[in-house]
């Protein structure tokens, strides 16, 4: 077994280098905590970039650095696991070979101290927001995906950031309620997985929500996204109880 930590919403990219920076120090200081021989294991739930594509030679020019230091981090005996998000999805055996990074597709489960998991990067969850689950259908789509895997470089980052502007247009205009996850969903997925601990990010909005079913306590956990000073994660010590933290640590006030 191992301590957990768990990470979203990064989106790296050229313009994200304070965040990369963050991220950075966080690779480091698990690094630290493996090598001295306390077990780590990182999970990313999506959105760690901006974009993905399953291109060595064009992620490597994108994303070259972070790359590395998850390889460095692997090699130093803290493994890494990482979840499509609504941004960067699709990964497989490019990031398996340029870092040591485990692809778990959309969703995965877990136990950690007597306990079952459900990781999901959490757009899922937000079932009022329409017009973001057909745009999502699109870009997922066959076509989609192929036009991503073979135009050229330059056509598709200058489609990436044409969709970014408007992903960022669509959630000023968005009412603060489409945002909020949909607690019956939560329930419904996590009754599939046989969890009693929902952890997704997706939202921006750090913190945790207890939901009552059949008598039981279930626990959602929500990440939160990163800037220049870091972000809330997700830490999940070996026999312990799950707890939203900010990063880095000298950051107060943070929502968790």
């Amino acid at each position: 077994m191992a301590d957990l930590t768990f990470i979203s919403d990064l989106h790296l990219g050229r313009a994200r280098q304070p965040v990369e920076g963050q991220f950075l120090a966080l690779l480091a200081k698990l690094g630290e905590r493996a090598r001295a021989g306390r077990s780590q294991q990182l999970y990313v739930l999506g959105d760690l970039f901006s974009f993905w594509a399953e291109r060595p030679a064009l992620m490597r020019r994108r994303a070259g650095r972070a790359l590395d230091a998850l390889g460095g981090l692997v090699r130093a005996g803290c493994p890494v696991s990482i979840l499509d998000g609504n941004r960067d999805f699709g990964y497989g055996r490019v990031i398996r070979e340029a870092a040591g990074v485990e692809p778990l597709g959309e969703r995965a489960v877990i136990e950690q101290s007597g306990r079952r998991a459900l990781l999901i990067h959490g757009d899922e969850l937000l079932t009022a927001d329409r017009r973001y689950q057909l745009f999502k259908r699109a870009v997922r789509s066959r076509p989609a995906r192929l036009a991503a895997r073979w135009l050229p470089g330059p056509l598709v980052l200058g489609v990436v950031s044409c969709l970014e502007r408007f992903s960022s247009r669509e959630n000023t205009i968005k009412p603060p309620s489409i945002l909020e996850p949909d607690l019956a969903e939560a329930g419904r997925l996590m009754d599939a997985a046989k969890a009693d601990v929902l952890v997704c990010g997706h939202t921006h909005r750090p913190g945790e929500t207890k939901l009552t079913a059949a008598g039981d306590s279930r626990r959602l956990l929500v990440l939160g996204n990163w800037g220049a000073g870091g972000g809330v994660i997700l830490e999940w010590p070996e026999g312990g109880e799950p707890r939203l933290v900010p990063w880095p640590p000298a950051l107060e006030g943070t929502p968790s």
